[in-house]
């Protein structure tokens, strides 16, 4: 109990070595490897009159729990989420914690502990309150480290493409660090409506949003420019921060599924699951490696997809190491689009179709049938470039 009296804030970190994590829809809870984020960071409240008891308010203004709704049908799991203040049941969000040293536990309302499940999805990453754990291998579960945060009012909602999990030093990270200021720009190429912004001018009545510092999204005016013709492939990522990958085929995002893992296909442009981090591979001249918003490399797994096919999954990967060819790209013009073949095997980033388990699917390999052949095709919207001024003297 003493670790949340002395501090006005803290982080939990489960035995998964993962963040108490309060999502952005205001409601979810979850666990995330970003414990720089202010999404991470929750203010201590005592509870009146029970000096046992504590709440915990997320970034949000918004308290931890224990709700009385099942996780999964069938499942003694109960979910947890963030409520507003006042409400009605406001007991649901005292939580009493158990031990003074570390980790400690954290018993609910109704004698349940806060858990963070592992296994596979949709266990992965979720967070339930539910009796104490039976089995050896779950009794780690309920149990958590706590990171005292002395001035929670400075931690920001951090750009979660600079990850401090980064298993790789960028050449384009330290490119920032040279100079002092980048001009936000937003460009697509390989469609036919190619468009870029330029903040002086409002010719263009079309609005494309960019997520801010803040992590909202603002739109901000663009301009149509016909790039195509004098663009290479690798030119378009070079000077990129980073980039949306939209399939030609589907007409779908290149999406990070919050499993923090998985790769997928999704609609939805503008969230900031779809936006891919570029970095150049240092010492070459033509690959690149795409972060997604978990701090996780686009990565040509070795695992197929599915047994007796021919393709291979595309994950999300922290573990890769520099030089290691599964995180790298080569980025190979195909008309007005790009390809994306892996230095691991020499495939092609590919978005299914089909009917599932396919559809929606995301897979290196090369396509053998002619309708199959746009499957590896790929519109790249450039969401951030980087300036680079070039000196005199």
């Amino acid at each position: 109990m003493e670790l949340f009296t002395k501090s006005p804030a803290v982080r939990l970190r489960s035995c998964h070595e993962k963040y108490l994590f309060a999502a952005d829809d205001e409601k979810t809870i979850r666990q995330s490897s970003d414990g720089a984020s202010r999404q991470s960071v929750w203010t201590v409240e005592m509870v009146p009159r029970k000096p046992n008891f504590i709440r915990l308010k997320s970034c949000y203004g918004k308290y931890l729990t224990a709700s009385d709704s099942s996780f999964l049908l069938g499942m003694t799991g109960q979910r947890v989420i963030q409520t507003p203040p006042f409400r009605q049941a406001e007991h649901e969000s005292n939580w009493e914690p158990i031990r003074d040293d570390l980790p400690v536990k954290l018993m609910s309302w109704n004698g349940k502990y806060l858990r963070g499940n592992g296994g596979s999805p949709p266990w992965k990453n979720s967070v339930t309150h539910d009796r104490e754990p039976t089995m050896a291998a779950t009794k780690k579960w309920i149990l958590w480290s706590i990171e005292t945060v002395e001035s929670p009012e400075k931690v920001s909602f951090a750009d979660r493409f600079s990850s401090p999990a980064s298993s790789f030093n960028s050449s384009v990270s330290s490119h920032e660090s040279n100079h002092e200021s980048t001009d936000k720009k937003s460009f697509n190429y390989g469609s036919s409506n190619s468009i870029g912004s330029d903040l002086g001018s409002v010719s263009s009545p079309k609005l494309m949003f960019t997520p801010t510092v803040s992590g909202t999204l603002s739109p901000k005016p663009t301009e149509r420019k016909d790039l195509k013709k004098n663009v290479s492939a690798m030119d378009i990522f070079r000077d990129a921060r980073s980039v949306r990958l939209r399939s030609s085929a589907h007409e779908k995002y290149l999406v990070a599924d919050d499993d923090e893992e998985t790769v997928i296909m999704g609609r939805n442009g503008s969230s900031k699951e779809a936006r891919w981090r570029v970095e150049l591979v240092p010492g070459s001249e033509k690959t690149i490696r795409l972060k997604s918003c978990h701090g996780g490399y686009l990565t040509a797994s070795n695992e197929r997809l599915m047994l007796g096919a021919t393709g291979h999954k595309v994950v999300q990967s922290r573990r890769i190491r520099t030089g290691e060819p599964a995180g790298e790209w080569e980025p190979l013009k195909e008309g007005s689009k790009v390809k994306l073949r892996s230095r691991n095997g020499g495939n092609y980033l590919r978005a299914n179709g089909g009917v599932p388990p396919w559809r929606n699917t995301v897979t290196h390999d090369t396509p053998n049938r002619t309708a199959t052949q746009s499957w590896v095709v790929w519109d790249v919207d450039v969401v951030e470039i980087m300036e680079r001024s070039h000196g005199t003297g």
